[in-house]
């Protein structure tokens, strides 16, 4: 009889995991380094495909407050491109969605361990070991891996040279500026990388900026030297900014993001790469948490038919290939100064290329349907 599987990170790649092995039965071991609901370095966007697979997880993103997304709008210097999302969206701050389906995971009989971090962890013999910081011990045969865009030390992915710096923050803009960003994601493109303000749940915004770390360490290595610059490219950035309070004590911030990393196929030795640990799209795109709740049902499915994780991960490849592929392209046009120039003046143009651009980098396999 197979032991009950260990899944590392309750984010929502863990979760879905733990929400599809509890309903089918069994108890899960989740493990979580966090004691409570904390935000985390994530663009907050849920696509169409996502709502969609969150509800068949018993989370409804409109319920828990999450702000409509109806429109894209494309800046570079003074230039604005705009169109229509070819899909209904949502906004939804990672504290509130990472809560509400940590919620249902126990509620479905997950085993939970919160504040605990694994240490150690190796595989000899067809099982698992990890050690935590408390000294507590796990043996399987299988181990979901979901700790996002933290590796754990035994189990690093190759990461390129230096990466991009991600960096968040919650804002309270001025009423005006509320009220034009009101359904619509901003993308903000300067030299070096892109920042993305959208409305999220509570009449709050977040701003997300993706920027090289040579860039970043040019304008002093800051937030503030990092918003002074991107504000000196363009006007309407730095209208949207003015009198904006920010709602967090400091930013956010994760080093050396590997955009474009995908696990390469593997051994079937029972570890299942789930979220951010099989695949890192370019933030851009907004499909983070698509693939997340998809990478985390399907190993579950996968381990409950008695798949191996060798198979799931090279469905996995497959499935993701596509949009990978698009959503690289479009990361390092939306990186360069010349191709930030000429794409946006391409969509000013013809708008119907930001909604081809959105259409075309959605997870749209297996949808999760029921409940």
């Amino acid at each position: 009889m197979r032991r009950q599987p260990l899944i590392i990170g309750a984010g929502p790649a863990g979760c879905a995991a733990a929400i599809t092995l509890a309903r089918a039965g069994h108890q899960p071991n989740l493990i979580e380094r966090t004691t409570g609901p904390t935000d985390k370095v994530c663009g907050d966007f849920l696509s169409a495909d996502t709502i969609q697979r969150l509800g068949g997880l018993g989370v409804d993103p409109a319920a828990l407050g999450g702000a409509a997304i109806r429109r894209v709008r494309l800046i570079h210097g003074e230039r604005v491109a705009e169109a229509a999302l070819p899909f209904p969206a949502m906004s939804l701050s990672r504290r509130v969605l990472d809560d509400a389906l940590l919620r249902r995971a126990q509620a479905a009989g997950a085993e939970l361990r919160a504040g605990r971090s694994i240490r150690r962890i190796g595989f000899e013999d067809g099982l698992w070991t990890a050690t935590d910081d408390a000294g507590a011990a796990w043996m399987t045969e299988t181990v979901f891996l979901a700790t996002g865009k933290h590796d754990l030390r035994d189990l690093p992915r190759p990461r390129p040279g230096g990466g991009a710096i991600g960096m968040k923050m919650y804002l309270s803009l001025r009423s005006e500026r509320a009220r034009e960003l009101d359904g619509t994601t901003e993308l903000t493109l300067f030299p070096g990388g892109y920042a993305g303000l959208q409305p999220v749940e509570d009449g709050r915004a977040v701003l997300c900026i993706a920027v090289r770390r040579l860039e970043f360490h040019a304008c002093g290595g800051g937030w503030a030297g990092l918003l002074a610059a991107i504000e000196a490219t363009s006007r309407r950035f730095a209208a949207m900014l003015a009198g904006a309070a920010p709602l967090l004590p400091r930013p956010l911030a994760v080093a050396g993001i590997p955009y474009g990393y995908q696990a390469p196929a593997a051994p079937a030795n029972g570890l299942f790469r789930l979220g951010d640990q099989a695949a890192v799209i370019p933030s851009l795109t907004g499909d983070g948490m698509a693939i997340a709740t998809h990478s985390g049902r399907a190993a579950a499915e996968a381990w409950l038919s008695g798949g191996d994780s060798a198979a799931y991960q090279r469905d996995l490849l497959r499935t993701l290939a596509p949009q990978m592929r698009l959503a690289g392209w479009l990361h390092h046009a939306g990186m360069g100064g010349l191709t930030q120039a000429a794409a946006t003046l391409a969509a000013s143009w013809f708008p119907g290329l930001l909604r081809q651009a959105a259409n075309h980098t959605r997870l749209r396999q297996r949808a999760a349907v029921g409940g």
